[in-house]
């Protein structure tokens, strides 16, 4: 919409999988090998998986993880 702004939010990752601060429902901007994606994190049985890179990549092998936020200001 107009007057719609995108923020980022930096979550913090670790060397697990998993994480409180990560929801499917949500998008997010991660950097993987210095390149940059968006897209969603789906659960699987070993923790959060990131969709938006071609075959998926577990949540401990990225680099930075960004939650994007929608300012409707």
């Amino acid at each position: 919409m107009a007057g719609d702004t995108k923020k980022l939010k930096r979550i913090q990752v670790g060397s697990s999988s998993e994480s409180g601060h990560i929801n499917s429902r949500k998008r997010y901007k991660v950097k993987i090998e210095k390149q940059w994606y968006e897209g969603q994190f789906s659960k699987q049985w070993f923790g959060w998986q990131f969709d938006g890179y071609p075959g998926g990549i577990q949540l401990n092998l990225i680099d930075e993880v960004y939650e994007i936020t929608v300012d409707r200001s």
